[in-house]
């Protein structure tokens, strides 16, 4: 289940029958479902696309900068009675397409210059619309996941407060750890249901010292 910039879910791979590992699953789904929870209950799943590819056991799906998703993997171990594989080691990727940017419609783009986010403090983008005003824009925050087991950890999706004067757009960070655990963020600006590239911004430091590696050769640290 992978969040999206626009607030609705894309939830796709696994089996429709069995468990998860050691040859227990079958029947692929190889269908995608759209959750919107901002429809009335009943009307919240949608069907999408389907591919060719079984993607069960490890398999993973994780949002990529431009808004679509990355799906990979499966490891499903199953063998036919000769021995054989019935669902194989997967190495083919794909690349799924939701549908807010499959109608054509010219993502938005902006500039940062402050990447550094402090709890409660405001912070200025410069943003550029090619179908709505910048009066209905919205702005989402999307905690950096790693995906696995069918889960992605560590997903979390907000809407942070966001006003506008001609281009230049002032976003409220979120108030407190409670909202938004320390870390880094994808900020995606939406117009309409476009979503722009997202662009990594951290939100309340490093308190735990993650980033604190090595100094000195020969280890060299990665850049962000």
């Amino acid at each position: 289940m992978v969040t999206l910039p626009d607030g609705t879910f894309l939830i796709l791979n696994g089996a429709q029958q069995g468990v998860a590992g050691f040859g227990l699953a079958d029947f692929p789904n190889l269908e995608a479902l759209l959750y919107d929870p901002t429809l009335p209950a009943g009307q919240r799943f949608s069907k999408l696309g389907e591919t060719i590819v079984a993607r069960m056991y490890h398999s993973e799906a994780i949002l990529l900068h431009d808004g679509r998703v990355l799906v990979s993997g499966s490891d499903p171990q199953t063998y036919l009675p000769d021995g054989s594989e019935k669902y194989p080691e997967e190495f083919r990727v794909e690349v799924y397409v939701p549908p807010y940017l499959t109608d054509g419609k010219t993502q938005p783009t902006y500039t940062i210059v402050n990447k550094e986010w402090q709890y409660g403090q405001t912070y200025h983008i410069n943003v550029n619309l090619f179908q709505g005003s910048t009066a209905n824009l919205k702005v989402s925050l999307l905690a950096a996941t790693s995906s696995t087991h069918g889960n992605l950890m560590g997903s979390r999706i907000i809407f942070p407060q966001v006003t506008c004067t001609g281009n230049d757009c002032a976003i409220q960070a979120p108030p407190d750890v409670n909202v938004c655990p320390p870390g880094w963020y994808m900020l995606f600006v939406l117009d309409g249901p476009t979503p722009s590239h997202s662009q990594w911004v951290r939100i309340g430091g490093d308190p735990a010292g993650l980033g604190n590696w090595p100094q000195g050769p020969p280890f060299h640290p990665p850049g962000v």
